[in-house]
């Protein structure tokens, strides 16, 4: 147990900062700085925010988290060891599957992913319809697997902190995706009827 806690805190730690730092901020802010991104603020009168304004942003909403999980690391049950270990096993495969198709999607989907904290939603002035990879066969693989990820580390570390996030995204994706929807077929019309037709929502085969 005391081992399995170590490679799987490791495997975490490493992945998570690399999917925060390095995939998603360092590569959205190359490409922001390119014009390449949707931007984190919505325009203000055609006008753009500055960089330093997305940087804070980002800044405190990761400080935000540091008290979420100061007092929300409290168990959400107790069970024996053994359980323990076979929860955390299983938590720790779905995350890394979770993990896996995050990044699938995130290569597939390429320079039209962005970050953003608006309501609305902004597409690129040449924007497409990605219809490899993950999304020939779902419209919002990066959220699916997210939440998978998020079920993953529930289990791994079942903590009313971690709980609050998964709960958090569950909702919070589930808008975004449907309001990216309505985005996507104000734009392509016809062309995202079709794309609808074969392929599913927001879980792979199922819905």
């Amino acid at each position: 147990m005391y081992a399995f806690n170590w490679i799987a805190a490791s495997i975490v730690i490493i992945t998570l900062i690399y999917i925060s730092f390095v995939l998603t901020l360092a590569d959205w802010f190359s490409a922001l700085r390119k014009g390449q991104a949707v931007t984190l603020l919505p325009e203000r009168g055609g006008r753009k925010w500055p960089l330093w304004t997305q940087v804070v942003i980002i800044v405190i909403g990761m400080a935000l988290c540091v008290p979420l999980f100061y007092f929300g690391w409290i168990p959400l049950y107790n069970v024996p060891s053994n359980t323990a270990l076979t929860l955390g096993m299983i938590g720790l495969l779905l995350y890394l599957a979770g993990f896996i198709f995050v990044l699938w999607a995130r290569r597939t989907l390429g320079k039209y992913w962005g970050l953003s904290t608006s309501l609305d939603v902004k597409l690129l002035n040449e924007h497409q319809i990605i219809q490899s990879g993950p999304y020939a066969f779902v419209r919002h693989p990066m959220y699916f697997g997210w939440w998978v990820a998020m079920l993953g580390l529930t289990l791994l570390y079942p903590v009313w902190a971690l709980f609050i996030l998964f709960a958090s995204t569950l909702i919070s994706f589930a808008g975004r995706a449907r309001r990216e929807e309505i985005a996507l077929a104000e734009r392509f019309g016809s062309g995202w009827v079709e794309y609808k037709k074969h392929t599913k929502f927001i879980i792979p085969f199922i819905y």
